[in-house]
């Protein structure tokens, strides 16, 4: 796949009056597991609109639905839920500024959980390559989203820990 977006495509078919293709699961599939992501996504077996992958060290949950495609990246920690309102504070200070992907925190099993996502909208004849660029883009920023928040996390922590340090030392 050259990912031209002109290659192969006759810019007025659209003026044609056939139906155009519309986005599903299965078309998102096909381009996660092409040679260039090679995100290994399945099919999710509960849920129809949605995929699984790994990428990165990281789960993905892929959900495609009525014209809005959904990239959320997960990171489990070991961090018990008392740490969940400093997670709040920095997923905020991100999202504040960030309009490409968006940091999310939660408890699963009282454990703080990061999520980095990102969405974009499809209309009915989005070609392959044209779907695998605003994949791949959101890959970028809703990891970005979510190694950020857990970078000011750990420079917070590094600090805080400093300064424990010298005051021990004193």
């Amino acid at each position: 796949m050259s990912h031209n977006a002109s290659e192969g495509t006759d810019p007025f078919d659209i003026l044609s009056g056939s139906p155009l293709p519309a986005v599903s699961r299965d078309s998102v599939l096909s381009v996660l597991n092409g040679t260039e992501l090679d995100m290994a996504a399945t099919a999710h077996p509960e849920d129809p609109t949605a995929a699984v992958a790994r990428l990165n060290d990281l789960d993905w949950v892929i959900t495609v639905d009525d014209g809005l495609v959904r990239m959320e990246c997960v990171l489990p920690t070991q961090l018990d839920a008392d740490m969940l309102p400093i997670f709040h504070v920095l997923c905020n200070e991100f999202n504040s500024s960030a309009f490409d992907g968006r940091a999310l925190v939660g408890l699963v099993e009282d454990e703080v959980e990061l999520r980095g996502d990102a969405c974009f909208v499809t209309t009915a004849g989005l070609n392959e390559d044209q779907l695998f660029h605003a994949l791949n883009l959101g890959i970028i920023n809703a990891q970005e989203a979510l190694l950020s928040v857990l970078d000011s996390f750990n420079a917070a922590a590094r600090e805080l820990a400093s300064d424990v340090d010298e005051a021990q030392n004193d």
